[in-house]
């Protein structure tokens, strides 16, 4: 019962009293909803393998236990110092090094070669290129490189210049441009669809494109350049037999149901037999080795099966939630970096969402895309753990006031966050940047 003087909805406004708490909610149950349906859809291959009878449930929650330690570690850390350009370049470096090593080192699994074993665990290095490439091009943006742009448009004459040399100056300016911000994730992706691995190799550099984009870029030149990478995409696609036949299988899938089109077929299958509320938990019948990669890729075709259209739903809410929340910690950053890094890791983990949800239902072709804190993967759930600890490192921060980077200052614990004892100092909220407008226009 409501109490006499209390106001109504004071539960809701307790959970989501700010936008950490926002955030981090929908993540938690993502993960929790990811370690059940991961036992549900493994410990049917304890029959025939060495997993155990609990399958790949305790090695999942070792993952997202090491991970979210990491996570609470980076939270602490002051985002800000990833725009150094001397730590930049390291953690690009790096990156490079470690996919350069998959030819090396790697392992292959499946006919790719995509992962580096150490003694304990191995990692892919990829996984970790989606959040890197993301940081460059936020702090590119950041920096705003088109400040002062040589020219403003391309038929206002220029003296010296010809009308040619005019319209030519002005692309090849805003080209450079768009190639210095995507310089990381365009090396990234080229030594990732290498591995082979078009799937990653397509996130990387399309969620740094996104952002760019959503800066407010030429849209002219943003155009001719999208239809450069589409043409490009279907050459890389044409290029491979295996890559174009996922292409065709995608369009009528039931016609290669036996083969190609085996995978999307019985996603569509499994989801379809659901029904509205589902067979049950641990009824599924797909995982009973129909559904390839029932704990990866398709491990949400497993879960829309057992808990229907009502479970399927509930996580299209929980990442909308995610994503609503997001953005507003990315509304409300006091600094342009920690704004485009919050809007790239927003899209980031929401964007694979969709491209995974929309491969098992049939609405995108084939790809190795897993779905965040629900798909098993160590590698990737440590990266997923690591953006969001840089999103709600940049939450923290954008309430408590800008001060200079590497001042030793008393920050409130993630606990005293998430209990809303901390309040915004100031009332005024930062908008979005608008459309790049040259300083001779404004």
């Amino acid at each position: 019962m409501v109490q006499k003087g209390e106001k109504k909805g004071h539960f809701w406004e307790k959970v989501f009293k700010n936008d950490l708490q926002g955030m981090l909610l929908p993540i938690a149950l993502m993960a929790l909803i990811g370690s059940i349906n991961i036992f549900s859809a493994t410990y049917v291959g304890s029959i025939t393998t060495d997993t155990g009878l609990l399958g790949y449930a305790p090695r999942h929650l070792g993952y997202l236990l090491a991970s979210a330690i990491l996570g609470v570690l980076l939270y602490r850390f002051d985002y800000r110092r990833l725009q150094n350009t001397k730590l930049l370049t390291w953690i690009m470096g790096l990156t490079a090094v470690s996919l350069v090593a998959i030819y090396l080192v790697g392992v292959e699994v499946n006919g790719a070669r995509r992962w580096i074993s150490l003694s304990l665990f191995s990692f892919q290095p990829s996984e970790f290129a989606k959040l890197a490439a993301l940081m460059w091009t936020a702090a590119k943006l950041a920096d705003k490189p088109w400040v002062k742009p040589r020219f403003t448009s391309m038929i206002k004459p220029k003296k010296g210049l010809s009308q040619k040399e005019v319209a030519f100056g002005y692309i090849f300016e805003r080209v450079r441009y768009m190639c210095y911000m995507l310089l990381w994730p365009i090396i990234f992706a080229l030594l990732t669809i290498k591995q082979p691995d078009m799937g990653t190799a397509v996130l990387i550099i399309g969620f740094s494109y996104l952002l760019i984009f959503l800066s407010g870029f030429e849209k002219s030149i943003f155009g001719l350049s999208l239809m450069g990478a589409i043409v490009v995409g279907i050459y890389a696609a044409r290029s491979s037999s295996y890559r174009w036949e996922r292409v065709v299988s995608w369009f009528d899938p039931w016609s290669y149901a036996q083969d190609k089109g085996y995978q999307t077929v019985q996603g569509l299958l499994a989801v379809g037999s659901g029904g509205f509320f589902g067979q049950g938990l641990l009824n599924g019948t797909s995982k009973y080795f129909y559904l390839p990669e029932a704990h990866t890729d398709f491990a949400f075709a497993v879960w829309a099966q057992e808990m229907g259209f009502l479970g399927a739903i509930a996580v299209v809410f929980l990442m909308a939630l995610f994503t609503y929340f997001g953005f507003r910690i990315a509304n409300r950053a006091r600094d342009a970096f920690g704004r485009w890094l919050a809007i790239g890791i927003t899209i980031l983990i929401s964007g694979q969402a969709f491209f995974n949800i929309a491969m098992v239902c049939g609405m995108l072709p084939v790809t190795g895309v897993p779905l965040p804190f629900v798909s098993y993967g160590g590698s990737s759930l440590m990266m997923n753990c690591l953006a969001i600890a840089i999103l709600a490192s940049i939450a923290r921060r954008g309430v408590e006031g800008v001060k200079p980077v590497g001042t030793k200052e008393t920050l409130p614990s993630l606990r005293e966050e998430t209990q809303s004892r901390f309040r915004p100092n100031r009332t005024v909220e930062p908008k979005l940047p608008g459309r790049f407008v040259p300083p001779s226009k404004r």
